[in-house]
Order: structure tokens, then C-alpha cells, then sequence
């Protein structure tokens, strides 16, 4: 399995990577924390004998400094016990049985202070933590130093012992964390897994859709993004297979002057051919270019699109003096299309207004919500009455008396679909109204 392709074992690299810095945080936390407080206990054992030896110290009646007894911690008379306790008052020297022949010589204080803490190499080559303090006694010229010291060996093994211990219930913990990573991972993930088994099923014709229903909140657009594509390809096929059946259609009538032709030749075969093709190139390229997929990808500026159309139907019904305008606003908005597809439905709007109306056609641009509403109004008569419930369908003509094949509004409505848009046809006593909602582009 792929590191870089594979979402599972990436979020296991980073939850096990994470889980082991924390837990080797952790261990060397604990074994610090457990070692500090350790050598504090420590040093507080060493204050406490520092203080007994220091009670038994007194100047005799002849000025000298004596011990009136000793400590009677039995490690002080086994030698090298690893506990020692040394006293020095001038020239004369008392030590534990403990140090026997040997002895730790620290920097001796010149005068009276507060304890302090040395370490200093002693017997066997042992490293020993040493608390110290000068202390000046009434008619004695001389500081007399008291020392205590232990060996550092069992503060660092107790430290050592804990640090592994701490080590191994931290890796417990941790293997314990991973194991639950491993499960949170695939729990988290089934939800993906649940997608992907269905976009098998949809692609094998065994699902029309992805359930959107029950789905984690972080999931479920994905799901709905899914559907909306889906929706969009079905749209664009349906789109495709309409096109074509529209240019079977029209190329049925150029195909029959044809072949009447072929079989009765005369005078002008050569210009009915040349006419028929012609009309066949020209509903090749209305077809096919109809054909192409909704580009959803696309963004046109709705403004120069509508004054170049609106200058375009001027000219076009310039015969009947129509006005074409716009009203106001709309200026800045934006259709989330292709340019081609907006001027083929604006255009087909404006063509087919223009035919009916008695003076004036409007053109109304201005952003509903989360759609762009593209309003074409005529002053004309209407819808007459009787008028079809299917009058977008292929081949449905508002009026016979009109030139057309019927194709306008069904070529808008179809196109508008394939935006996941709409067409509204509006008719009352003040004209006509063909609304186009479509997706906006920003």
C-alpha cells in the first residue's frame, strides 16, 4: 500500500509518530520528576543528620572543641558504608568509623554560613553528595565545619529502576493508544469505505445515487457534490441524445428534397442541392453545437452578452420599430456558464419576445438569493388561449402564423437544465415574461 496514496496509513504514520514523542516526553518527565524528588527526600535526610551532629558539638571547660557524642546511625561504624559524617574545628579532626583510612577533603568555609551542597569523589571511587555548614562557637577562635555525606549510588539506581518502570508502563499506554488509533482510524474511515462501495454499485447500474442520509457532517457534502455531478452528467447525455434527435429531425425534410431530386433530375437540381446543404451545414453546426456539455467551469459577465444581443434584436425587428431594453441594474453580475450557452437562451428569449410584441421588449438582470434571474417581458398579447401546459416542448409553437420549427423555448429550457437552472414562462393582460433563473457566478 502506497504511504502517499493511501489516507489510512497516513493518519497511522501521524498517530504514531505523535503518540511516540508524547509517550517519550512522558518517560523522561516522569524519570526527571521521580529523580528531583528523590534527591530532594535526599537531601533532606542529610540536613536532618546535619543538624543532630551539629547538636552534639561543645567548647570544654579548657576552650576546646568536643563532640559529647556521636551519631548512632549503625551505617557510621560499618566502614565504607556509604554514609559518612566528618566535623573539622581548627587542628583537630573527628570522622565516622565509616571513612576508616579514607576521607573527603571539600572546600573548607572561612566563616559561619547557612548549609550548602558539594559533591566530591570518596571512598572507592564513589561520588559523594555533601552538606555542609560553618558554625562559630562562643569563646572558640575557630569555625568548626560539620560535613555529612552520602553516596550518590543508591539516588541514582532508585532512579534508573523507576525510569524503567516508568518506561515500560509509558510503551503500555502507548501500544494501548495505538491499538485504539488503529480502530478510531478505521471507524472514522468506513464512512469513505461506504462511498466507494457505492460508487462501484452506481457504476456497475446497481445505484442510481449516493445516500446522503446518515452520513457524518464532513462526509455528507461530498456525498450531495457526488449526487449534483451525477445529476449533471445525466443532464449532459440527456442534452447529447436530445441534440441529436433534433438534428435526425431536421435533416429528414433536406434528405427527402434530396432524394426526390436524385430521382427526378431538372433545371435547378443544382441549386436545390446547393440549398439543402446548406440548410443541413447550418443545422450540423446548431446541433451540434447544442450538443456540448453545460461548462459549469466557465464565468461570463451577463452585461456585454445582453447589450450586444439587445443591439442585435434592434436591428433584427428593426422593420416594426421595436424598442429592446434593459432595465436597470445587473450590471455587474455574473453567470456561472459559457458565453455561447448564455447568448443561445438570452438570444432565443429576446427572438421570440420580439416576434410578439406590439412596441417594446425588457430585459430585467438581478440576483435572487443564490440565482442569477434573467427577466425577457414583451408588451404582446400573451399566451393565447387554449395554449398547450407542454408549450416548451420540441415542436410546440405559441403561433402557427410565425415562422419556426418550435425548438426555441425547448432549446432554452434544455440548456438551462443542463445548469441546473429553470425556465418560468409568465403570461397576463401586460405581456409576456420567460424567466431564466441560473447559477450565479460568484
Amino acid at each position: 500500500m502506497n504511504f502517499r496514496r493511501s489516507l489510512r496509513l497516513r493518519l497511522l504514520a501521524t498517530g504514531v509518530a505523535g503518540v511516540a514523542v508524547a509517550a517519550l516526553a512522558v518517560a523522561l518527565w516522569l524519570g526527571q520528576a521521580f529523580r528531583d524528588a528523590s534527591e530532594r527526600t535526599f537531601d533532606r535526610g542529610l540536613a536532618d543528620e546535619l543538624r543532630t551532629l551539629i547538636a552534639m558539638g561543645e567548647v570544654d571547660a579548657r576552650g576546646r572543641f568536643v563532640l559529647e557524642a556521636e551519631p548512632e546511625d549503625h551505617h557510621y561504624s560499618q566502614p565504607y558504608s556509604g554514609h559518612y559524617w566528618r566535623v573539622v574545628a581548627g587542628d583537630r579532626q573527628f570522622q565516622s568509623r565509616s571513612l576508616w583510612d579514607a576521607g573527603f577533603e571539600p572546600v573548607m568555609p572561612d566563616r559561619a554560613g547557612p548549609p550548602r551542597i558539594v559533591e566530591l569523589p570518596g571512598p572507592r571511587d564513589a561520588t559523594l553528595r555533601v552538606l555542609m555548614q560553618a558554625v562559630d562557637y562562643p569563646g572558640l577562635d575557630a569555625t568548626v565545619v560539620f560535613m555529612v555525606a552520602a553516596d550518590r549510588a543508591p539516588l541514582e539506581a532508585e532512579a534508573a529502576d523507576f525510569r524503567l518502570l516508568a518506561g515500560g508502563a509509558v510503551a503500555l499506554v502507548a501500544v494501548c493508544l495505538l491499538g485504539l488509533l488503529a480502530l478510531q482510524v478505521g471507524f472514522a474511515l468506513r464512512p469513505l469505505n461506504r462511498l466507494a462501495d457505492t460508487a462501484g454499485r452506481v457504476r456497475r447500474g446497481e445505484a442510481a445515487r449516493f445516500p446522503e442520509q446518515g452520513l457524518p457532517s464532513e462526509v455528507e457534502p461530498l456525498a450531495r457534490h457526488l449526487n449534483e455531478l451525477l445529476e449533471h452528467h445525466e443532464r449532459s447525455v440527456q442534452r447529447a441524445r436530445t441534440a441529436a434527435q433534433d438534428l435526425a429531425h431536421a435533416l429528414k425534410t433536406p434528405l427527402t428534397v434530396l432524394s426526390l431530386e436524385a430521382e427526378r433530375p431538372g433545371a435547378r437540381t443544382a441549386e436545390v442541392l446547393r440549398e439543402q446543404v446548406v440548410r443541413m451545414r447550418q443545422s450540423v453546426d446548431r446541433h451540434l453545437g447544442r450538443s456540448i456539455t453545460a461548462d459549469q467551469r466557465a464565468r461570463t459577465p451577463v452585461a456585454p452578452v445582453a447589450h450586444a444581443l439587445l443591439a442585435l434584436m434592434a436591428r433584427v425587428h428593426g422593420s416594426r420599430g421595436l424598442d429592446f431594453v434593459q432595465a436597470p441594474g445587473g450590471e455587474d453580475l455574473v453567470f456561472a456558464g459559457g458565453r455561447e450557452d448564455l447568448e443561445e437562451m438570452l438570444g432565443n428569449l429576446l427572438d421570440n419576445a420580439g416576434k410578439f410584441a406590439h412596441s417594446r421588449v425588457e430585459l430585467a438582470v438581478a440576483r435572487e438569493g443564490d440565482q442569477l434571474v434573467l427577466a425577457v417581458r414583451d408588451d404582446g398579447p400573451g399566451l393565447p388561449p387554449g395554449t398547450p401546459a407542454d408549450v416548451t416542448e420540441r415542436g410546440v409553437r405559441l403561433d402557427q402564423r410565425q415562422p419556426g420549427s418550435g425548438l426555441g423555448l425547448a432549446i432554452v429550457r434544455d440548456i438551462a437544465e443542463g445548469y441546473g437552472g429553470t425556465l418560468e414562462l409568465d403570461s397576463g393582460k401586460g405581456g409576456f415574461c420567460a424567466r431564466l433563473r441560473l447559477p450565479p457566478g460568484s
